[in-house]
């Protein structure tokens, strides 16, 4: 069982994040959609965890930055001051970007293409995503009315910034959620541009060490 975990975590944790992302709205009759947020991410730090657990400073790194996190989820109060949600979205943006650091640095140094590598391509991808979700979160807090949406709707349910985020990293644009000032517009151009190059960079990379593997074999 641990052998085919560490064989395939990053598709665990593709599993994960694909439950986190889009199994909420489904389970909402049943149990409060918050607390099925708030397990799932869990999972998906703990998951992550394991995943860098051959590599002691990432390990380290990701575990300081998980710690926070988790006490923030499971020990504050449905009263926390903003100041609470502020360091909670900080710390998971925080959190995300770290993951999108090492991930990519593990996809594009891999010498060949793997399941698991494909995985992890995807997650980075969604990490993306929810880096600028908890990046708006932030930014709203810090400045309200940074979107067209009030800001006591966005603070009570933020995974409409998080349904925003992936509509702009994928360049679907629907527009019911627009950006209003210039720092929200900003992060919502440098979000479909990452989105963009991520795609066109991944698809070459993929394709070269594919054709670098078939070449060999023909030798």
């Amino acid at each position: 069982m641990i052998k085919f975990f560490f064989k395939e975590k990053f598709t665990i944790l593709l599993g994960l994040l694909l439950v986190y992302v889009i199994a909420t709205p489904f389970f909402a009759p049943i149990i409060n959609q918050e607390i099925f947020l708030d397990i799932t991410f869990s999972a998906v730090m703990l998951s992550a965890i394991l995943t860098l657990s051959r590599e002691k400073k990432s390990r380290i790194a990701v575990i300081l930055l998980v710690l926070p996190c988790i006490v923030l989820i499971w020990f504050k109060l449905p009263d926390s001051s903003a100041e609470i949600f502020l360091a909670e979205a900080a710390l998971q943006a925080m959190f995300d970007f770290f993951m999108i650091i090492i991930i990519i640095w593990f996809v594009f140094n891999s010498p060949v293409i793997t399941r698991d590598i494909l995985s992890a391509s995807i997650v980075a991808y969604l990490f993306v995503a929810l880096f600028f979700a908890n990046s708006f979160l932030v930014l709203e807090i810090l400045s309200p009315g940074s979107f067209s949406i009030p800001n006591e709707l966005i603070t009570a349910d933020p995974s409409v910034l998080k349904y925003f985020s992936f509509v702009t990293l994928t360049t679907l644009g629907y527009g019911d959620v627009v950006p209003i000032s210039n720092q929200a517009k900003t992060m919502v151009i440098s979000e479909a541009f990452i989105g963009q190059i991520y795609l066109t960079v991944l698809i070459a990379r993929l394709v070269g060490v594919y054709a670098a593997g078939h070449h060999k074999q023909k030798k």
